[in-house]
């Protein structure tokens, strides 16, 4: 994605990449439909069903940095790819150091004296929340997390 919005990083794409597994036995949990979306508006990004291993990918933008808000994505776990059939939903908190990867000084700015601790979309907690983020900002970056479903 090159072209600038309020919502992305200017120019910087994010692969997401989340294994659903079973809480109970570890298996894979294919067959699942999962959507991923940003925050601020709920663009939607994508849905797609789990593959037999388990794996799901959905190609983004990274999200911007807003004032109050700590950068994340949200997605949602559907048994079978009912929509009404909600199994799962959280947000993947993006780690500092793929923000500071991502955004123009101009946009780390915005994260000054934010923490995700202090970000109410996650006072349940955010620890498990955090995917490992790889790659960089011109070749763009993967986020890859298993998630227990």
């Amino acid at each position: 994605m090159t072209e600038h919005r309020d919502d992305v990083a200017r120019g910087v794409a994010l692969t997401v990449r989340l294994r659903l597994v079973s809480t109970n036995s570890g298996r894979p949990r294919a067959g699942c439909a999962v959507s991923l979306w940003h925050c601020g508006g709920h663009r939607a990004r994508g849905r797609q069903t789990v593959d037999p291993a388990g794996w799901v990918s959905f190609g983004s933008a990274f999200p911007g940095a807003q004032a109050g808000c700590w950068p994340h994505v949200h997605f949602a776990v559907h048994d079978g790819g009912d929509s009404d059939g909600l199994l799962h939903a959280a947000q993947l908190a993006l780690p500092g150091d793929a923000c500071a990867k991502a955004y123009c000084a101009a946009e780390r700015r915005r994260l000054d004296g934010m923490s995700i601790a202090r970000d109410g979309c996650f006072a349940g907690g955010w620890a498990l929340e955090i995917p490992s983020v790889t790659g960089d900002a011109t070749r763009g970056l993967v986020a890859t997390r298993t998630v227990g479903v």
